[in-house]
């Protein structure tokens, strides 16, 4: 659940973002995040990850399961677009179409938005504090006017898709 989200029970654009980071990790680890164990064994997956980041050893989250048989800078990548998704502060999460653009390697300069991630991990106290003051100082109506109004199309399909939905046997086992 987006940080946003849980303290102030408002959504914004971002929050969709934020939950598909998470899905992301989940998927990369192989790990749910929720946990039904004790309060005292329980872990936080995005916080492991943000602790393998500082320690420079993000390669240990990755699902002991594959082996050797995948590639390791896609794997980095994934884990480093997952992290950027989930950052405190949605105005740094990047929309969706961007997430796709960079999963897919079609973003021309990935580096340079990964690099302008805040980590979650080293983010400090005074950003922190702002970050607080700023949820704090945020009234109803400003929260109201940064989120998106947006209406469901009547089929599941719309013209603005930017994946349309193929359901053509040969394209499906074109892809197994």
């Amino acid at each position: 659940m987006a940080p946003e989200y849980a303290m102030r029970g408002y959504l914004t654009d971002k929050a969709d973002v934020y939950s598909f980071g998470i899905v992301l990790l989940e998927i990369v680890s192989g790990k749910s995040n929720t946990s039904i164990r004790p309060k005292e064994d329980c872990f936080y997956l995005l916080d492991w990850a943000n602790l393998l980041k500082a320690e420079g050893k993000l390669m240990e989250l990755v699902d002991s399961r594959m082996g050797p048989n995948f590639d390791k800078d896609q794997v980095m990548l994934t884990i480093e677009i997952a992290l950027l998704c989930t950052n405190v502060l949605p105005s740094v999460r990047p929309n969706m179409s961007t997430v796709v653009s960079m999963l897919e390697g079609r973003l021309m300069d990935q580096k340079l938005i990964l690099e302008s991630s805040v980590s979650n991990a080293k983010m400090n106290s005074k950003e922190n504090s702002d970050y607080q003051r700023l949820l704090a100082n945020t009234n109803e109506s400003q929260m109201l006017s940064m989120s998106v109004d947006f209406s469901l199309p009547a089929s599941s399909t719309a013209a603005s898709d930017l994946y349309p939905i193929n359901l053509s046997t040969d394209y499906l086992e074109s892809r197994l």
